[in-house]
């Protein structure tokens, strides 16, 4: 059974799967970005999102981050600013907005935090995702 656990953990690492690593006593990942699970901005005034590992294609329940959310509608045009503040998984905008065309969310901070442990994990830069509305 160790030898088993040791060829997995030898595996993963070979296969650089490894998401964090401890850099000069820092916990860094630039792997995390932020993704839409449910865009409901056109009907509903909503958008529910989740900090997620790119490199494994998987959201991370327990990672937060505070953003500024802003819309635009097809020229270009601001619609919307506002900002989230991470504790919950979804944003619940004043109103619908039927003419959302992209998404810009932009993270307060280079770092997410972990809920289960309340430490930081670094990042290079703040996460900047632009999200095309459906």
């Amino acid at each position: 059974m160790k030898l088993q656990v040791l060829l997995i953990a030898m595996l993963l690492s070979s296969f650089g799967l490894k998401a964090q690593e401890k850099i000069n006593g820092k916990w860094v990942d630039n792997n995390l970005t932020i993704w839409v699970e449910e865009d409901l901005i056109r009907s509903q005034g909503a958008l529910y999102y989740c900090v997620a590992d790119s490199s494994r294609d998987v959201c991370i329940r327990n990672l937060s981050t505070g953003f500024e959310l802003r819309l635009f509608d097809a020229q270009g045009k601001l619609i919307y600013e506002g900002f989230a503040s991470g504790r919950r998984r979804g944003v619940k905008l004043p109103q619908a907005y039927p003419n959302a065309y992209e998404v810009e969310l932009v993270a307060f901070k280079p770092w997410v935090i972990n809920k289960s442990t309340a430490g930081k994990i670094h990042q290079a830069k703040a996460i900047r995702v632009k999200y095309r509305v459906k």
